[in-house]
């Protein structure tokens, strides 16, 4: 009986290999028919509260592939931007390779200000998704103030 089984069961295990090939040559995330460069990112941050910030606040914007809800987000660029006294909204670009991306995933920014001692003082609260899934490649984003005012 273990003849006729092995006999039925060869063609399958070849059959569903088969088929794992010709899945696989779809157009993946970073081959040659793929788009090559640079997808960039314009984000505006700012906040409500009409105060000026002291020299010595430090605005960080990140880009992160947010897909997994029960893993920590993955961050693919950042940037970090003295604000010296200046008065919001504060611009930053963020840029990633295209082949880093991947259409099936969400991507998010999110924009936080520290003082000089690293105290967080304003921060992101809700989602701003980008690049895939029909998302813009911008982002406006209000911050809300966190701990004491400065």
């Amino acid at each position: 009986m273990s003849g006729p089984m092995l006999k039925v069961r060869l063609p399958l295990v070849a059959t569903g290999l088969g088929l794992a090939a010709c899945a696989g040559m779809g157009t993946a995330p970073g081959t040659a028919s793929e788009a090559v460069g640079q997808r960039t990112v314009e984000v505006t941050a700012t906040y409500r509260e009409r105060i000026l910030l002291p020299p010595g606040h430090r605005l960080t914007v990140t880009l992160a592939d947010v897909s997994l809800a029960d893993a920590p987000a993955r961050a693919l660029a950042e940037t970090t931007i003295d604000l010296e006294g200046r008065a919001p909204p504060y611009a930053a670009s963020l840029s990633v390779p295209a082949s880093a991306l991947d259409p099936r995933h969400d991507y998010a920014v999110r924009a936080e200000v520290r003082d000089e001692a690293g105290r967080l003082r304003f921060t992101t609260d809700s989602r701003h998704a980008v690049l895939t899934k029909s998302a813009p490649d911008r982002a406006d984003i209000t911050m809300v103030a966190v701990g004491p005012r400065p």
